[in-house]
Formats: C-alpha cells, structure tokens, sequence
C-alpha cells in the first residue's frame, strides 16, 4: 500500500539566514561610515523588531576601541562584526544584554546606529 504524501502546497519553508560568528551577512555588511571610521549597513531592507544577532566578545576593565560600558567598572569588549554599529541620537537599532534588535525598519544601504547613552 502506498504512503499517503502530506500536503505541503502554499507553505514556504523559512528562509534560512546565513550568519558570520552571529552577524547577518545576508542581511547587512560593514563598510566605510560617514559618522565614524567603519559602519554596518543593510543589504537589504530589514524589518523592525527583528534581532538582528547577539554581541559577542569578553569582558574587559580597560577603556579602548569596540568597548561597550555596563557599568562605571564593567566593560564589554564586542568582538563579532556588530562592534561596527556607530552612535546616532536617534538609533535605528537597540541593544538588548545580549542582542542587536532593530527598532524601526531600516532601508537598503541605510547605516545601523545606536544610542551609546553619551
């Protein structure tokens, strides 16, 4: 007797985001910044309320480049390619404890900011 095949018309499979040490690469890339140095762009547009990815990187005590400041005594040094989003007074992006989350949609080519709190 021949199995019964499951219907599967009209349903996508989720499409499958390629990532680099936690970073969409499918999604946005680094380049050069108008604001600072290097920046990290969208490849394409990127919905809003979406995690992007977490921070990766180790704790450090010292001040220095791709520190993050938790506290007056307690840094993060972000090692992953997300160290790359620059300061805007007003981000595109967020920073949860561990994650990149967008907070509006962002256009292609736009530059991912967010807020260091200074």
């Amino acid at each position: 007797m021949a199995k019964a095949k499951k219907k599967t018309a009209g349903k996508k499979k989720a499409a499958s985001i390629k990532r680099v040490d936690g970073v969409p690469v499918d999604l946005v890339y680094v380049d050069k910044s108008p604001i600072h140095g290097k920046g990290m762009f969208a490849r394409k547009r990127i919905k809003a309320n979406m995690t992007l990815g977490p921070l990766l990187g180790k704790p450090a005590r010292k001040d220095g480049t791709y520190i993050l400041w938790l506290s007056d005594t307690e840094g993060f040094r972000v090692t992953n390619d997300f160290r790359f989003i620059n300061h805007d007074s007003d981000p595109n992006c967020a920073l949860t404890d561990v994650d990149v989350v967008t907070l509006r949609a962002i256009k292609p080519g736009e530059e991912l900011t967010h807020d260091y709190g200074w």
